[in-house]
């Protein structure tokens, strides 16, 4: 198969790849899967498809760099948040939200899964409007994974499906998933 996309000339956004993406979406029991080239380029494509720009992001520290770096890149404050020592994923209880909260990138970290119920009823509380972005590169294959308003998965060396690299954003918005299609 990889001999017949190579034969016909489509490298990208060809029928293979919307093959891929159908199946993906029903694997990880989305609706809509929009494949990026990269889980960073999937990063930033969601922010833009909500429209956000200014404002704060939160994100844990403890992450890699594109996680902060899609924050500046859309004119944001990234502010980062503690990580629970036991999960190494963002603490709900310790999450540094203001007014100008709006954007939440809660990484899940090696298999583990960031508590969205969680900061989702902090936010609540607190009154804060955002939009949660689960990154969760490192969390494909793991039960309960695809809680956040948008989910973003990376296929780099490193990561639970290596295929060498790429990203894929699911979402069951059909507003978004246009939009994603767009960008």
């Amino acid at each position: 198969e990889l001999k017949e996309c190579y034969d016909s000339g489509w490298w990208s956004f060809g029928p293979k790849v919307k093959e891929f993406e159908e199946k993906f979406a029903e694997r990880v029991g989305a609706k809509y899967a929009v494949a990026c080239n990269s889980a960073t380029s999937a990063l930033d494509v969601c922010i833009k498809a909500y429209g956000i720009t200014g404002g704060e992001l939160i994100t844990p520290a403890f992450t890699f760099t594109s996680d902060a770096h899609v924050g500046e890149w859309n004119g944001m404050e990234v502010v980062f948040a503690d990580i629970d020592s036991d999960t190494f994923c963002i603490d709900p209880w310790t999450l540094p939200l203001s007014q100008n909260t709006k954007v939440i990138i809660a990484v899940d970290c090696h298999g583990r899964l960031a508590d969205i119920d969680a900061i989702r009823m902090k936010c609540i509380k607190e009154g804060i409007n955002h939009l949660i972005i689960e990154d969760a590169a490192h969390a494909m294959h793991t039960p309960g994974v695809g809680k956040g308003d948008i989910v973003v998965y990376s296929f780099q060396a490193v990561k639970s499906m290596p295929i060498g690299d790429g990203g894929m954003i699911t979402t069951n918005d059909e507003k978004i998933y246009n939009r994603l299609r767009t960008l």
